[in-house]
């Protein structure tokens, strides 16, 4: 049952707000909202602070809460931006801008974002238990942040029985796969493609190089992470 369809006078054509009977929205002053669909079940709850920007964004909240603090702007021009939370919180701080492809919480999760921190284009977020990121933070394009292993490995059987019962959403997981937080501190700059996995701490100042894999490590403060390449080059005959 839906209390109301939100239509307030900054809410263009093609955008579309539902707040459901038991759930709650609280929106600032000078909030922009287009091109974007958000809707918040019962027992949910959505804060949005004064002169934020959401466009071109998706947001679900179904059991849990998102704050989206003040002077943020959130949304990608190209790709839509999805913030699902299944379960769980994601907050994001203020001053931030948010374009990444989506942030995913299930289970209880907790995202938190800190001000004036960037998350770039084709970016994904997925927290199942508790991800933390800092203040002056640059995430740039394609940048995995994941807490989760996101799949349980399961017995064959078991594993079809939940593949037939949920068809057609193969990968339904029904209880949390392994975890283990994630915390980026602040003044950190994580390189294109790179993939920050479960575990991982990453002090301040952090610079993480192009296409890096932090695979649940500790970076102390103020250094370097790159891959190491080995180049191999043959005369040709």
């Amino acid at each position: 049952m839906i209390v109301k369809e939100i239509k307030w006078s900054f809410l263009p054509k093609h955008t579309y707000f539902r707040v459901c009977v038991g759930a709650s929205a609280k929106i600032g002053k000078n909030v922009t909202i287009r091109n974007s669909r958000i809707i918040v079940t019962p027992g949910a709850n959505i804060e949005i602070g004064d002169n934020v920007c959401i466009d071109n964004t998706e947001i679900s909240v179904v059991r849990g809460r998102c704050v989206i603090s003040d002077y943020s702007l959130v949304g990608n021009a190209t790709d839509r931006l999805l913030l699902n939370i299944e379960e769980g919180e994601i907050h994001i701080g203020h001053h931030s801008k948010i374009s990444a492809k989506r942030f995913w919480v299930r289970f209880g999760g907790i995202v938190h974002t800190g001000n004036y921190t960037n998350v770039n284009g084709g970016s994904e977020i997925r927290c199942d238990e508790s991800i933390t990121i800092g203040s002056y933070n640059q995430i740039s394009y394609n940048v995995n942040i994941w807490d989760t292993n996101t799949h349980n490995i399961l017995p064959v059987k078991e594993r079809r029985e939940i593949a037939e019962e949920y068809y057609p959403y193969f990968g339904k997981e029904i209880s949390r796969p392994a975890t283990s937080p994630i915390v980026i501190g602040d003044d950190c700059w994580l390189g294109q493609g790179s993939t920050i996995l479960k575990g991982s701490k990453l002090g301040d100042g952090v610079i993480v190089g192009y296409n890096c894999i932090i695979p649940g490590s500790t970076i102390p403060s103020n250094t370097t992470v790159v891959t190491d390449i080995k180049l191999k080059i043959k005369e040709r005959k």
